[in-house]
């Protein structure tokens, strides 16, 4: 499973249609699926669909972002979690405010149950994460753990593969839609 999947909704900088993303899911065996566009959820209802088409478990969530700097990831856990989501993006997007960042009294979710927050790596003490969030760590980064209590967090890390570009081709769009943002 990718926990991390962006498409051409995450607008300025993902390039895979949400139909190419599902496929190319389905090419390489993935049983589930989330889609997670920076701010947005633009493409939650088409992503469901063609997934369930193809037989693969869809999982809505977001990239929170403010400008390049990623905040989080907010997974639903089910249509509770996904209002929930839908709500915090749209009181931010709307009045313009920056999304907040981690501090020991932001909670996510009216429900620890309605969805998942994972946190990039060194972003959140591991004795501060609540039951529903992870630290998500990148492929380059665990070297790193060797600098972590894996004894008593190693339920708290999940791998964080992004997925946003399919070539060097697709790489050379991002790079120009990168440039156009900036």
């Amino acid at each position: 499973m990718y926990l991390n999947c962006k498409t051409y909704f995450s607008f300025r900088y993902g390039t895979y249609s949400i139909q190419e993303l599902v496929k190319t899911a389905v090419d390489k065996g993935v049983g589930a699926l989330a889609l997670t566009d920076i701010n947005s959820t633009c493409g939650i209802w088409d992503f469901v669909k063609f997934c369930r088409e193809e037989g693969i478990k869809p999982i809505a969530g977001v990239e929170v972002r403010n400008k390049d700097q990623l905040l989080y990831i907010l997974i639903a856990a089910n249509n509770n979690g996904l209002q929930w989501i839908h709500e915090f993006l749209s009181v931010h997007l709307l009045e313009k405010r920056n999304f907040p960042e981690w501090t020991d009294n932001q909670i996510f979710f009216d429900n620890s149950t309605d969805g998942f927050v994972i946190y990039p790596l060194d972003t959140k003490p591991l004795d501060k994460l609540l039951a529903n969030e992870r630290i998500g760590v990148l492929p380059w980064e665990v070297n790193k753990l060797f600098n972590y209590d894996l004894k008593t967090f190693a339920d708290k890390f999940v791998i964080r593969q992004p997925v946003t570009i399919q070539d060097k081709l697709r790489h050379n769009l991002h790079r120009l839609l990168r440039c156009i943002d900036n």
